[in-house]
């Protein structure tokens, strides 16, 4: 009896240990699954804002509005 208890211990605490870790990877994927996309969202959104600053600080012109003349166009015609 003793020497099937030496080899049932182990193999339980082994269950228990892969039921463990399975438990903590089912959850860490799922959080990867989220967190990758968020992360990549928002290094964009940082991105394409600290460009739009820097495009506002190089040119002074504002991207997000619309950029209006300050003189109407002529329309000039070749036929005179």
């Amino acid at each position: 009896m003793k020497n099937i208890l030496n080899y049932i211990v182990p193999f339980l605490i082994l269950i228990l240990v892969f039921r463990f870790f399975n438990f903590i990877m089912y959850f860490a994927i799922r959080f990867w699954y989220v967190s990758i996309p968020l992360a990549l969202y928002l290094f964009y959104e940082f991105r394409k804002s600290s460009k739009r600053k820097k495009f506002k600080h190089d040119t002074g012109l504002d991207p997000d509005k619309e950029v209006k003349l300050k003189e109407d166009a002529v329309i000039e015609d070749e036929e005179k």
